[in-house]
């Protein structure tokens, strides 16, 4: 009778799952540049082998992680990107209405961004947009649920302003606004240190912070009929 060979690596979802988990940690708080195979392997509790099975090299093993965060943020703002789409496509919109759904939408991505998964998630994507030796090209040219999303807050915007404003235009003022956020993401180790941990409550005053400033800014895209540069 043939001896049955065990395999050298696990397998399964689950441990699929938990190395993803290790590596988009590792590559949130560290960058793509600064982790090796080696120490995600150790951090998960597998063999090196169980990476290269799975995920070929680092830089699959980054695609995949970016995919996973990036399909987790997008279920979270589900329902207010569906909103906001459904608001988009009504012809009757007003703008009172499509600032209302742009600060729910931003209340999603905190719930979505840094919420979870300590902010390693948020610092990932935002990470990903820094030069380094292998993660700045992993994605494919598809768009992505992040693209969308981008795409409708630059879509809201150019409503808002009832201008000639162009959709790259458009998409550079959603990003400024919605840097309240990313400010929120960065700093998230150093309020920790500072001892503002951010529980309930206070994630629900940042929601508040943010959407007071967005209104006051969106308003002021509406009253002004603003164009963007020529």
């Amino acid at each position: 009778m043939r001896r049955k060979v065990e395999a050298p690596y696990p397998r399964g979802e689950e441990t699929r799952a938990r190395i993803l988990d290790m590596a988009i940690e590792l590559f949130g708080n560290l960058g793509f540049d600064s982790v090796s195979t080696r120490q995600i392997a150790a951090a998960a509790a597998v063999p090196q082998a169980s990476l290269r099975y799975y995920f070929v090299n680092k830089q699959g093993l980054y695609i995949a992680s970016l995919e996973r965060v990036q399909k987790r943020i997008f279920h979270r703002m589900e329902a207010a990107f569906e909103s906001a789409e459904t608001l988009l496509a009504d012809v009757q919109t007003d703008a009172v209405r499509l600032i209302d759904t742009f600060c729910a939408l931003q209340a999603a991505m905190v719930d979505a961004m840094i919420a979870d998964d300590a902010g390693t998630a948020a610092l990932m994507v935002i990470r990903h947009d820094l030069p380094s030796a292998g993660g700045e090209s992993a994605l494919s040219g598809d768009e992505t649920a992040i693209l969308q999303m981008g795409t409708c807050f630059a879509r809201m915007i150019m409503k808002i302003s009832s201008s000639q404003l162009d959709e790259q235009s458009a998409a550079r003022i959603a990003g400024l606004i919605n840097g309240q956020l990313t400010n929120m993401y960065l700093r998230r180790n150093r309020l920790a240190q500072d001892g503002w941990d951010i529980t309930p409550e206070r994630l629900a005053w940042i929601k508040d912070m943010i959407a007071l400033h967005t209104r006051a800014i969106l308003n002021v895209h509406h009253a002004a009929h603003g164009k963007g540069p020529d």
